[in-house]
């Protein structure tokens, strides 16, 4: 570790119990995928009799730096629990290790954590260091987490800001993590939840502080179990009684996925805590302790001559260190396989088990990567297949309307669409829509554009925005019809996540997504909406929760055009006209940054959008029946912007958010068999399954955060 002592280095405390398969993947991705100067890993494990071979065979692949993919100094301390030398005692030392060497942050981690895209720990270590406002930073977090599998509950996520973000202009993009800062007070669940043990960083003094007010307040003995240790520091920090919370009320997150929790046993009994089956069962360590040494005996490097048991047993003897005798008698036990075993066996082909060194979650590690995940808890990846035709073409129609927009705008949007990762030239065109300009910059960059086959431009006569879209709707051609404002810029990822989550999820047949304003080139805030399809539509009632200019459409789903013309919120009015069966979602990554300036449509015209949002609300009310109706001004007191004048008013807001909670709930238990629809098996399989009750919660909640709005108001 000499050569650590020079550098940037960061020390790493992951906890394992019984679980040596589990955390040789875990450790293999974090070396894969997280970025540092220098590791210095402290394995805090404790062992059964059963595992501690597989242990030792875990410990030897390690050391031997069969896994440092990355160009990271790396060494490993391991530490066993005893009952001589318990948690608690192990984290002292680990601790003191980390103190004389001067460290000031500490990874916390768990063996079921699987690391499958690049975090810069750097970045995290030097915000806890300039930022004393920061109390930890959750890798397992960023924006796509709405659900938490632990508890079976849909949350509140909080408002983030972004450190120095720029718009990703070059045309050589390459996604890479950033941290996002969000106060916990404002999130629920996993969002409030600021000490964990899975995947965060924290200051060194931190968790010092966990340590000592553990043991003050719940016995000498209350760190020895990592469980307790979490479940005691959340308590106290939940009573006000950690300084180093206290004064630091913020926290931060990866703004795009990183590590998951795979969670598919469970070796605790503290908690109860739901796991995913797999093949109709709970994955035992037991069964991933066989899959361990299967892989160890598939995937050796053997010499050509040699017979397939002792080949790899004697291949193994180099790489692990050991005899030949007992390398075959760890082998053994897989070897010895009964007739009837052949559902254990595809359960273990199920794995990585070919290449060397054995990583067994490799290819779970790739499909996390490009899944669109809402829960840190996972379970292992199902072999979902998807796919398009290749007949139709071009993939995809940007629409997008123009009037009398600055070239330098349309420019930049423009590019924004040639630069989308993964779309080849052919695969995508472009139909612009002039509703009437007379900006001659505007109409000369227009006639130049006229002049690229990809790219159709239709002029019409100020008939409105409505129209034009849906006159512009007529000529795509593609399966889908991506949605962008001529001052707005596309992320360069929007296309390649948006139709991945289409294609993966046939019964959604929109898409949006989050997205930053921004000046010039510099971004100012980032917004998320809710996700869930449910639960979207839930907050279609008390707002716009689908950001126009970052919509995907299924263009099957629609026939000559899906805009209601003649009205000024044209986004919000489709949305709520839709019929039941017709489901949207949102991706929570950034699809867009819209540009925020007074000459937009949005600044001038805000007053008369939000009156039009209002007359959407009461017609949806109206069409799915809610008898007594809502006028403007109810919706005004619905939505929270203003308050209801007399006990009338307030009664009738009431009333229609307690039929709204009633018919949502309905949605929700019946399968949507509401107003005569019902909604079809792969949105059932997909959204509903095991999370009805999360859902039905969710919107009990809000409707209850809402009616307090209401009986808050004070009238005359």
């Amino acid at each position: 570790m000499e050569e650590c002592q020079k550098q940037t280095w960061l020390p790493v405390f992951i906890f394992s119990k019984d679980r040596p398969c589990q955390l040789l993947c875990s450790l293999a991705s974090l070396l894969r995928h997280l970025k540092a100067e220098a590791l210095e890993i402290f394995i805090l494990y404790k062992t059964s009799p059963g595992f501690r071979d597989s242990y030792s065979v875990v410990e030897t692949l390690l050391d031997r730096g069969l896994y440092n993919s990355l160009a990271t100094k790396v060494a490993f301390r391991w530490m066993e629990e005893t009952e001589t030398n318990p948690l608690g005692q192990l984290l002292d030392q680990a601790l003191a290790s980390a103190r004389d060497r001067a460290a000031q942050t500490v990874l916390l981690t768990v063996d079921d954590a699987l690391w499958f895209q690049d975090f810069d720990a750097t970045s995290a270590m030097k915000l806890l260091e300039k930022d004393e406002r920061i109390y930890s930073v959750h890798t397992k977090l960023c924006p796509r987490i709405e659900y938490v599998h632990t508890s079976n509950k849909f949350m509140r996520v909080p408002p983030f800001s972004r450190q120095n973000h720029r718009l990703p202009l070059d045309a050589e993009y390459v996604e890479t993590s950033e941290l996002l800062v969000f106060d916990r007070a404002k999130g629920e669940y996993d969002w409030n939840y600021p000490w964990e043990l899975s995947a965060s960083f924290y200051r060194l003094d931190s968790i010092e502080e966990v340590l000592r007010m553990v043991r003050s307040e719940f016995g000498s003995c209350a760190a020895d179990h990592p469980n307790h240790l979490e479940g005691y520091g959340a308590r106290l920090l939940k009573q006000q009684k950690l300084a180093t919370a206290n004064s630091a009320s913020l926290c931060a997150c990866s703004d795009r996925p990183v590590v998951a929790v795979v969670t598919i046993n469970r070796v605790q009994s503290l908690f109860a805590n739901p796991v995913y089956h797999t093949v109709g069962s709970e994955l035992s360590p037991e069964e991933l302790d066989k899959v361990l040494r299967y892989a160890l005996m598939q995937s050796a490097p053997k010499a050509d001559s040699m017979s397939s048991g002792q080949s790899a047993a004697a291949a193994l003897v180099e790489h692990l260190e050991r005899s030949l005798e007992w390398v075959l008698s760890y082998l053994e036990r897989p070897l010895e396989r009964k007739a009837n075993e052949t559902e254990e066996l595809q359960t273990w082909e199920a794995f990585d088990v070919a290449s060397w060194p054995p990583w067994i979650l490799a290819s779970a590690a790739e499909s996390y990567a490009t899944t669109y995940m809402d829960s840190v808890h996972v379970p292992l990846p199902t072999k979902k297949s998807f796919g398009r035709s290749d007949v139709e073409a071009p993939i995809v129609s940007w629409l997008m309307p123009v009037k009398d927009t600055p070239s330098a705008w349309l420019d930049l949007a423009f590019r924004s669409i040639e630069q989308q990762v993964g779309m080849a030239p052919g695969s995508w065109e472009l139909i612009v829509v002039d509703d009437g300009s007379s900006e001659a910059e505007t109409l000369t960059t227009l006639a130049v554009w006229d002049s690229n086959p990809s790219i159709r431009v239709l002029r019409s006569k100020g008939v409105g925005i409505a129209a034009a879209l849906n006159e512009g709707w007529r000529q795509c051609r593609g399966r889908y019809v991506s949605r962008l404002d001529g001052d707005d810029y596309a992320h360069p990822t929007r296309l390649e996540k948006q139709i991945s989550f289409l294609d993966r999820h046939p019964s959604i047949s929109i898409v949006g997504g989050g997205f930053c304003t921004f000046e010039e080139t510099s971004c100012l805030q980032q917004y998320r909406f809710p996700c869930h399809p449910v639960l979207a539509r839930w907050h279609m009632i008390f707002s716009c929760s689908l950001a126009h200019p970052t919509v995907t459409f299924r263009r099957s789903s629609f026939g000559q055009g899906p805009y209601p013309e003649g009205k000024e919120a044209e986004d919000h009015w489709c949305w709520l006209s839709l019929p039941l069966d017709v489901h949207f979602a949102n991706l929570a990554d950034v699809a867009c940054y819209i540009r925020r300036h007074p000459s937009s449509r949005s600044s001038k015209a805000a007053a008369a959008l939000q009156r039009s949002s209002f007359d959407a609300v009461s017609a949806f009310l109206q069409r799915h029946g809610f008898a007594d109706g809502l006028r403007e001004e109810d919706v005004k007191v619905l939505w929270g912007k203003a308050n209801a004048v007399s006990a009338e008013q307030a009664d009738r807001v009431s009333k229609a958010l307690d039929w709204l909670e009633k018919f949502f709930v309905s949605m929700i238990q019946s399968g949507g068999a509401t107003d005569g629809v019902v909604y079809s098996p792969d949105f059932e399989e997909d959204f509903l399954g095991l999370r009805k009750t999360a859902l039905e919660d969710y919107v009990a909640r809000l409707s209850n955060s809402y009616w307090s709005l209401v009986t808050a108001s004070s009238w005359d």
